[in-house]
């Protein structure tokens, strides 16, 4: 058979093949029958049941699997990550959010966790707060501001996750002073944050002034480190020190180099977070980082009980 007439029947075999699984992703589609993939997807009925499952037949994976969620949910070995993502896609869902709001939460999410740049900080003591075991395989870097309501919100709740929550032992949080112009008091209560930082007590301070954000006045700062355990004649020492402030200006320079523009601003592993900032999408993120820096890209065979090695080929 001529070359291009072998060709052009692959082709035509290969266009039947994806017309036949297009229809099969329909009629899947048209009885539901594609949702019954996680007890998030199962839970969902009505007009929200035919959503998800539209999206899980049309949407796919950033990483371990090529095919479409629905379809890589069906493999054997199962992606971790079409678990988890069909899971994030069925709770937006039921959240009341439509196709093209999650379609652009999963895009930011996926453009965080495959980001090719990789940037390097330095998070020595003094420089970086630390939070979490030393041992964790996955550092998540935040810049933010004291002056910061959401960060106030936000990096306390995280904060007790990597040390006794959901992400103990598998994730480090490091924390860098941000100031930003926008903020009143900024550079004033950035230097505290420095001060405490400096003296070792950083993590008693920031929590004690996060859970008082509102009280907050130019003249409360000594005050709270003294009701935080700080010695309050060493703190104001230190945020009159020039060294100290020097190493804020610091901070603020290496933000910049990084594209830090507002806060709070997460790394995960070196790679700008730029996905949805509530608590439980960013422990879900979380984990899933740490599920790739483990190696645990599959789920346990059902017939088995075995994990496959890493590494282990689910598509075609």
């Amino acid at each position: 058979m001529p070359e291009t007439a072998a060709r052009a029947k692959t082709d035509g075999v290969a266009a039947a093949a994806r017309r036949r699984l297009r229809l099969s992703l329909l009629a899947l589609w048209a009885t539901g029958a594609a949702a019954a993939q996680t007890p998030v997807c199962d839970g969902l009925v009505g007009d929200e049941r035919d959503l998800a499952t539209r999206m899980l037949a049309t949407h796919y994976l950033y990483d371990c699997c090529d095919r479409t969620m629905a379809e890589c949910l069906e493999q054997e070995p199962t992606c971790r990550l079409a678990v988890r993502l069909a899971n994030n896609l069925c709770r937006r869902v039921a959240l009341g959010q439509d196709e093209a709001t999650i379609e652009r939460a999963l895009s930011r999410r996926g453009r965080s966790a495959m980001d090719p740049r990789v940037c390097q900080f330095d998070l020595t003591p003094g420089v970086a707060a630390a939070a979490g075991a030393d041992t964790a395989r996955v550092a998540v870097v935040e810049y933010a501001c004291a002056r910061c309501p959401f960060c106030a919100l936000l990096t306390p709740a995280l904060h007790r996750e990597v040390t006794a929550g959901r992400l103990r032992g598998k994730v480090r949080l490091y924390f860098k002073a941000w100031p930003i112009r926008s903020h009143a008091h900024s550079k004033e209560t950035n230097l505290g944050l420095a001060a405490a930082m400096h003296l070792g007590e950083f993590w008693p301070f920031l929590l004690h002034a996060f859970g008082h954000f509102d009280d907050f006045g130019p003249e409360t700062q000594a005050a709270w480190a003294a009701q935080a355990g700080l010695d309050r004649v060493a703190f104001e020492a230190a945020v009159a020190d020039p060294a100290v402030a020097a190493r804020l200006v610091e901070s603020k320079k290496e933000g910049l180099r990084h594209g830090v523009h507002a806060t709070p601003t997460f790394f995960i592993d070196g790679r700008e977070y730029v996905g949805d900032l509530g608590v439980e999408e960013m422990v879900d993120v979380l984990l899933e980082a740490w599920d790739r820096a483990a190696g645990r890209d599959y789920l346990p065979s059902p017939r088995t009980g075995a994990e496959p090695a890493t590494g282990t080929q689910t598509s075609q």
